[in-house]
């Protein structure tokens, strides 16, 4: 099985020009690259940890566009100008509980743990990445952190279909945890 098809890859790439384009916007001849090598780093590898973790269980994963996530993204960027915020969804990963096999169809029950170890893959990525990098210094390594600390605090909200609910209702302690160590570097920041 390969590890992505190609409309998957043509999502992934989308996905990261339009993050990258509402991040560093208006300022996109200042900041668009250095942006993009954040998003890389931080909302693709993200998706990956869900992608990789759902995989390790033994479930088809595939990440997908969501257009409806963009144009919402795309009309925050106008409003961050004015002191509003920006929505980042431009899409999932969608995960199939079920692998083709030598014998055919094999379904996978996941539990809450296992919804929560996959929203786990992504989510802690980001708040890892939001606390080691805070220990270095310079506008690239803060932009990093302040980054992960940002997709991690918006993924962790307890509202369906985020990560937060997932790991919320997997382990209520832990998602307290990694909220508010998010938080923390945020107003570290």
């Amino acid at each position: 099985m390969r590890a992505f098809t190609k409309e998957e890859i043509r999502d992934i790439i989308i996905s990261i020009l339009t993050v990258t384009l509402i991040f560093s916007f208006p300022d996109l001849r200042d900041t668009f690259f250095t942006l993009f090598i954040v998003v890389v780093l931080s909302f693709f590898i993200h998706e990956m940890g869900h992608k990789l973790m759902a995989r390790r269980l033994g479930c088809m994963a595939t990440y997908k566009l969501w257009p409806v996530g963009i144009l919402f993204g795309l009309v925050s960027m106008f409003l961050k100008v004015i002191g509003g915020f920006v929505i980042i969804a431009p899409g999932y990963v969608e995960i199939m509980p079920y692998t083709f096999g030598r014998w055919g169809l094999r379904v996978i029950r996941l539990t809450p743990r296992d919804m929560g170890l996959i929203a786990l893959a992504g989510v802690g990525v980001n708040v890892f990445f939001a606390v080691f990098f805070s220990f270095f210094t310079g506008g690239f390594f803060r932009t990093l952190s302040h980054m992960n600390a940002v997709l991690s605090i918006f993924n962790l909200l307890p509202v369906p279909p985020l990560d937060g609910v997932k790991i919320f209702t997997w382990n209520m302690w832990l998602w307290l945890f990694l909220f508010l160590t998010s938080g923390i570097i945020l107003i570290a920041l």
